[in-house]
């Protein structure tokens, strides 16, 4: 009852501010293998002071690295949006292998840029011999599908998304440590690079929140040190972005 309570105030919200069409229909046949469609260098560009409106098809996942069962997924928030922009999803829980949809809407007035998204819920996995089991936080972690940028562009500037940026690089994935993990906050990026590489490593906490930035201009092996032991025990995610691609380690502070 107190979700079909919210549902309801959410469609009257929606509709008194005109913008009921928002609510996502679910198309299956868009999506038929876990992950999301379209993928994010296929997404048209946001551009600023118009109207955006862009459907995501999703379909769960129904294992995780072929070990855990993944029973049931929540997305609570999408972190770094473009100001301006909100998103709104259907349905409210997304089962084993189901599919299921959200929509960003709205009109931004942010700088253009590539605004790189991180996706926050719950996912609850059956667990060899521990049984069911659930983790919250940052949902990229699951799937690079789930590595989503938007990119903004003021009006009629060519729309050049159409990069590697926003690709998940194996490659850069497996060149590059986190050690130790866990660890107190204190922690050693090293990165194998066989050619130059240049971009930003950055960590993000839970809530989406960048709490480290650093450049990055690398040939052969690179190594630096990382502090982030000022901030709150948990999980964290580090990522390298580069214009190849990107890479991303979930990082432990105990």
């Amino acid at each position: 009852m107190k979700k079909l309570y919210t549902l309801i105030v959410t469609l009257a919200l929606l509709s008194h501010f005109g913008v009921a069409q928002t609510i996502c229909t679910i198309d299956p046949q868009a999506q038929t293998s876990p992950g999301i469609s379209p993928p994010a260098n296929h997404l048209p560009c946001v551009v600023v002071g118009e109207n955006y409106n862009q459907i995501i098809q999703v379909q769960n996942l129904s294992s995780f690295q072929g070990v855990l069962t993944v029973d049931s997924m929540n997305l609570d928030s999408v972190i770094g949006l473009p100001a301006g922009l909100n998103w709104i999803k259907n349905p409210d829980g997304l089962g084993r292998g189901k599919n299921g949809c959200l929509t960003f809407f709205g009109t931004t007035t942010a700088a253009p840029g590539v605004y790189n998204l991180s996706w926050y819920g719950t996912v609850w996995a059956t667990v060899p011999i521990l049984g069911i089991q659930s983790r919250t936080g940052n949902l990229n972690q699951y799937s690079s599908q789930y590595n989503y940028a938007l990119t903004v562009i003021n009006p009629g500037d060519p729309c050049g998304n159409l990069t590697g940026i926003n690709d998940f690089s194996a490659d850069l994935n497996s060149a590059m440590y986190v050690y130790p993990n866990p660890n107190n906050g204190n922690f050693e990026f090293k990165l194998n690079a066989g050619k130059r590489i240049n971009g930003e490593i950055a960590v993000y906490d839970m809530t989406g929140k960048k709490v480290f930035t650093e450049a990055l201009d690398a040939v052969g092996i690179y190594t630096t040190s990382i502090d982030i032991s000022r901030f709150a025990k948990g999980l964290y995610t580090l990522q390298l972005r580069t214009a190849d691609g990107f890479a991303s380690k979930r990082i432990s502070v105990e």
